[in-house]
C-alpha cells in the first residue's frame, strides 16, 4: 500500500530523476531546492520503499498553490496522482486555508480531467505561458474551494 509522507531535501536526487524522466521542461535541482520553508508542504508518495510521486505546494495569505505534482511516468495511470491530489486538499483543510490554485499545461489533458473530476474549476488562462516543443502553450489556471 503506497504512503505519503514529507519531501524533505534529502529527497531531492531521487525526485530530480522523476522530474527530468517525466517533463519536456523540468524544473532544476536549484528550483526544487529553493521551494523548503515555512509556507511550503511538500509530499512524496512511496511505494515498496520507492518513491512514485510527489508534490510541492505554497500557502499565503490562507490561500495554497499546487507548484508542482510529478507521478513518475512508469507509475503513471495507478490513481497516485488522484492520491496525491487529495492529500493535497486535506492538508489545505487541516491549515483552514479556503482556496487551492494549479494551472496546467493546455496539453496535459489526462491532468487536466484529474482536476476537474476532483473539484477544481477552470478559472483563466495564462496565454503563451509555457515553452512547448513548437512554440509555447497556455497554462490554464484552476481553483478549487476547500
Amino acid at each position: 500500500m503506497p504512503k505519503i509522507m514529507p519531501l524533505t531535501p534529502e529527497h531531492l536526487p531521487l525526485i530530480l530523476k522523476i522530474e527530468t524522466a517525466s517533463h519536456a521542461f523540468p524544473w532544476s535541482d536549484k528550483v526544487l531546492a529553493s521551494n523548503f520553508g515555512a509556507r511550503y508542504f511538500n509530499f512524496i508518495l512511496v511505494k515498496d520503499e520507492q518513491i512514485v510521486g510527489y508534490y510541492f505546494a505554497n500557502q499565503v495569505a490562507g490561500e495554497a498553490s499546487l507548484l508542482n505534482i510529478t507521478v513518475a511516468p512508469e507509475q503513471q495511470g495507478k490513481g497516485y496522482g488522484k492520491q496525491l491530489i487529495n492529500h493535497l486538499i486535506q492538508q489545505c483543510q487541516q491549515q483552514e486555508l479556503f482556496q487551492l490554485w494549479l494551472e496546467v499545461r493546455e496539453s496535459n489533458h489526462g491532468a487536466y480531467h484529474l482536476y476537474l473530476n476532483t473539484g477544481f474549476n477552470e478559472v483563466d488562462r495564462r496565454v503563451n505561458y509555457y515553452p512547448a516543443a513548437k512554440g509555447r502553450e497556455d497554462a490554464i489556471m484552476m481553483c478549487y474551494i476547500v
